[in-house]
């Protein structure tokens, strides 16, 4: 069993805790080692020296349990979060989607357009920003519970619980109108973006990689027609390879 303290409370109660036991300890083994009299003449003395010296011993290691684990809560957000954005990672994407439920789920693969030219022109600070006022205008409007991940660069991968494709279709486009409404400002300067989305089903029980597949499919269709539009796998339509072209970029 691993004891852990998690906030300041819990480090005074430790404090507290250990200091009882301590106090206890010290008053049963004066009880069997000295004479009655003498155990009880020097029972509040040597009571007070007991919490005295490990109360203050016992607060500071609780200090030290409680910087351990925010450090490995710290570690454990950064290897499960995108530093640059906050958002999961792909590895913490497809550990979240393994855990649905039964429910009929959506994937929305969105891409920045024209990212490449967006960083060449007003340089990677200005693309950072980009990157992050995107991941946060897609957690934003998605619900809690929904996961939301970078699958690198500029692509990121949202999956909404219990979602028919329909309703997806439409969350895509919400985020498309929310991403057109809120430029990026670099130095006082509104730059604007836009981005494209592919949307697939996620069946229960489906595979989470082969509807990201689907839904990038879509995705190229809808960069392919003109980008900043959201696009649903369609099979007769979609399926087969990705064909290299700069129009999916």
């Amino acid at each position: 069993m691993v004891m852990r303290v998690k906030s300041q409370r819990e480090v005074r109660l430790f404090a507290v805790a250990v200091s009882l036991v301590v106090l206890v300890s010290s008053m049963l083994l004066r009880m069997l080692i000295l004479p009655p009299d003498l155990a009880a003449e020097t029972l509040l003395p040597d009571s007070f020296v007991a919490v005295m010296v490990s109360a203050p011993i016992a607060y500071f290691v609780g200090q030290r349990m409680l910087e351990a684990h925010e450090l490995a809560a710290k570690l454990e957000h950064a290897v499960s979060h995108d530093l640059l954005t906050g958002v999961c990672t792909r590895a913490r994407f497809h550990e979240r989607a393994g855990e649905l439920g039964g429910a009929s789920s959506v994937v929305i693969v969105a891409d920045i357009d024209h990212f490449k030219g967006f960083n060449d022109q007003y340089g990677h600070h200005a693309g950072d920003l980009a990157l992050r006022q995107f991941a946060a205008i897609l957690a934003e409007n998605c619900r809690a519970d929904d996961i939301v991940a970078r699958f690198g660069g500029e692509e990121f991968v949202v999956l909404l619980r219990d979602t028919t494709i329909s309703d997806g279709l439409v969350a895509a486009e919400r985020l498309g109108r929310r991403i057109r409404q809120q430029p990026v400002f670099v130095d006082q300067q509104a730059l604007g973006l836009t981005a494209s989305f592919g949307v697939a089903v996620l069946p229960p029980g489906g595979n989470a990689e082969a509807a990201i597949q689907q839904a990038d499919r879509a995705l190229y269709h809808a960069k392919h027609e003109g980008r900043d539009r959201a696009y649903v796998y369609d099979p007769s339509r979609d399926a087969g390879p990705l064909p290299m072209s700069d129009a999916a970029e």
